[in-house]
């Protein structure tokens, strides 16, 4: 989890066995869905979105569900959606360039998406609690 691009020798070396015993155990976990995929970490800063916000959306009783996550799909500056219990029907998570960009992203999320009510977060700074969950 902690280094998902490291080889399959230097895998099969930090964990005692053979380098076909490794990649035969990797490709299992692969098949079985625990190992779902591999992916690049991007530092938002380089990416032109610096600003990380955490969105609570509560929609529109009898919303379009499926039509709202596809438009929240369609914004290039939210990263993550999860639909959860409580009082915000969504979560989401949202890079943009300034608050400019938050500002109409939000504006437009109620103009035009269903969503009744916004409760937005800047985030401060990341607490690695557990980095090699992330």
């Amino acid at each position: 989890m902690e280094d998902g691009r490291i080889s399959i020798r230097e895998l099969a070396e930090r964990v005692a066995l053979s380098t076909s015993a490794t990649s035969e155990r990797v490709r299992r976990l692969e098949r079985r869905g625990v190992v779902t995929g591999y992916r690049a970490v991007l530092s938002p800063a380089a990416t032109g979105r610096p600003l990380d916000a955490v969105i609570g959306v509560r929609a529109h009783p009898g919303a379009d569900r499926q039509a709202l996550e596809r438009w929240f799909g369609r914004q290039p500056c939210i990263v993550e959606a999860v639909h959860l219990t409580g009082p915000h029907d969504y979560l989401l998570r949202a890079r943009c360039r300034d608050t400019a960009e938050l500002d109409a992203v939000l504006m437009a999320m109620k103009a035009d998406a269903g969503v009744a009510e916004t409760e937005t977060r800047v985030v401060l700074r990341q607490v690695p609690v557990h980095p090699d969950l992330v």
